[in-house]
């Protein structure tokens, strides 16, 4: 039908269509175009900020592989690793390493026997969303925390009822330790029979471990059992 109309016709015809619609279509470019190029800006800095957590992760990473086997961080590397710690939390709450400084920080302090420090580190991972994965690890160590400070009921309570996934045996062990702690033998060797079951280490020192725990509360035999399997 335009081809029919005369030139004057056609530039009446996209004036008013202009008055009409043009303002609607020229915010709908802005936007398309501002969205874009914004979220283009938002995940530059997203992997800028991942890249600079990453260097202050990798900072205390070296601290560590650097320190001998067996001998404790002295006060200059301990200082290092809670200042990486501490502006990972506050700059990049959002990321991994946080999470990570937090535990390391943790560890830090259980080496320090703080363990007021220690229960707080890891309470701070809990309350600000990590993984799945690194929760369950967290909320472990949290618990052994916690049972050392002598709240082993809420220890105990921690661990009950969670999918611990691929963590399965070492929060059977833990359930283990901390029936023991309060003198509930047969529970104690329920827990360990089950860490057993579910150890998927290659590492025999882990197995020999679990033998010895469950060694300490399993049931002794009754003497007409023992004469019934002699027979």
């Amino acid at each position: 039908m335009a081809d029919h109309l005369t030139e004057e016709e056609q530039i009446e015809a996209l004036k008013a269509w202009w008055a009409e619609n043009g303002v609607k279509t020229l915010v709908s470019i802005v936007l398309i175009v501002g969205g874009y190029f914004g979220y283009q800006s938002w995940d530059q800095n997203k992997q800028l900020q991942a890249e600079i957590a990453s260097g202050i992760w990798q900072n205390s990473m070296d601290i560590v592989a650097n320190q001998a086997p067996g001998v404790n961080l002295n006060p200059s590397q301990q200082k290092a690793i809670n200042d990486d710690a501490g502006q990972l939390k506050k700059d990049h709450a959002g990321t991994g390493y946080a999470h990570f400084a937090a535990m390391l920080k943790a560890k830090v302090a259980v080496e320090g026997n703080d363990l007021d420090a220690a229960a707080a580190e890891l309470q701070w991972s809990l309350d600000n969303n990590p993984e799945p994965a690194t929760e369950m690890i967290v909320r472990l160590r949290l618990a052994r925390v916690e049972a050392a400070r002598g709240n082993v009921d809420l220890a105990l309570e921690m661990v009950q009822g969670i999918d611990s996934a691929t963590h399965k045996s070492a929060y059977e062990e833990a359930k283990g330790d901390f029936y023991l702690q309060l003198d509930n033998a047969e529970a104690a060797y329920t827990a360990y029979d089950a860490a057993i079951a579910f150890n998927e280490s290659n590492d025999p020192i882990v197995r020999n471990i679990l033998e010895l725990k469950i060694g300490q509360v399993r049931p002794a035999v009754a003497p007409d059992k023992e004469i019934g399997d002699s027979q």
